[in-house]
């Protein structure tokens, strides 16, 4: 078992999350998200996106509605020029931690917006790299962070409740199994 805060190698990452390497690197196919060579390695926030992402597959959640749901997570950051706080190639879940709290944090990449995400309410006029500047403003592009939260947010309640009526399932079925298989 790898200590935490270090990398893990694709192998090592596959043995953690318990899961084939094809099961893996079809969630990374998915959801376009950046391979690291085998010198970077796979860091923990890395290892807890897709913790996540297993947890919410287990859930019976399809893949397409995470993959909207990252998307919305992703352009959120953007909106908020999160993006040009680091040049790391996975900046958009270097931010991935266990167990924070959701209020404030976005669900699977577990960037703290500073409120309450269903506020109405976020700051997005910051920037934190110089960049050409663009033909038109985001708004004039029809970007806008408080239209594109509430997309979001619309699609996590529909996942929440999705989530909801599946853990009986799950909880009975983890019944079950230690149950009846236990003997065999």
């Amino acid at each position: 078992m790898t200590p935490p805060n270090s990398t893990y190698s694709f192998s090592e990452l596959c043995e953690e999350l318990r899961k084939s390497s094809m099961y893996v690197m079809n969630i990374q196919r998915a959801l376009e998200l950046y391979t690291p060579t085998k010198e970077e390695g796979y860091s923990e926030p890395y290892l807890v996106f897709l913790q996540k992402i297993i947890s919410l597959r287990t859930f019976s959640i399809p893949m397409d509605e995470i993959v909207d749901l990252f998307k919305k997570e992703k352009k959120i950051l953007e909106l908020l020029h999160i993006d040009s706080i680091s040049d790391s190639p996975t900046w958009y879940l270097d931010a991935c931690v266990q167990n924070e709290p959701t209020s404030r944090h976005l669900l699977l990449t577990g960037h703290d917006l500073g409120v309450p995400l269903n506020s109405g309410t976020v700051q997005s006029n910051l920037d934190f790299r110089d960049r050409q500047p663009e033909l038109f403003s985001q708004a004039e592009t029809g970007e806008d962070v408080t239209r594109i939260l509430k997309l979001y947010l619309d699609l996590l309640d529909k996942i929440t409740a999705r989530v909801e009526l599946e853990k009986p399932v799950l909880s009975n079925a983890l019944i079950w199994a230690s149950e009846t298989l236990r003997n065999t």
